[in-house]
């Protein structure tokens, strides 16, 4: 019976090491999603801020070919 306890015993404790393991692997999963987000939108802005600076530069180019002509 005493043999009995002490597997019931181990087996809560490992229960509850892996819930503990579980519930912080979700929480950096929630951490990572959340900063991959954050990386796209950032990345959404960089490619509009890209876009803007190209057309800005084929305004310059063109700009300058009218002048030079």
């Amino acid at each position: 019976m005493q043999d009995l306890m002490l597997q019931l015993e181990t087996a809560r404790e490992e229960r509850v090491s892996a819930l503990k393991e579980f519930m912080r692997l979700k929480n950096e999963l929630a951490r990572t999603q959340r900063r991959c987000d954050e990386l796209r939108a950032e990345n959404g802005g960089l490619k509009q801020a890209l876009l803007v600076s190209e057309t800005e530069l084929q305004t310059l180019h063109a700009y300058a070919g009218e002048i030079a002509q």
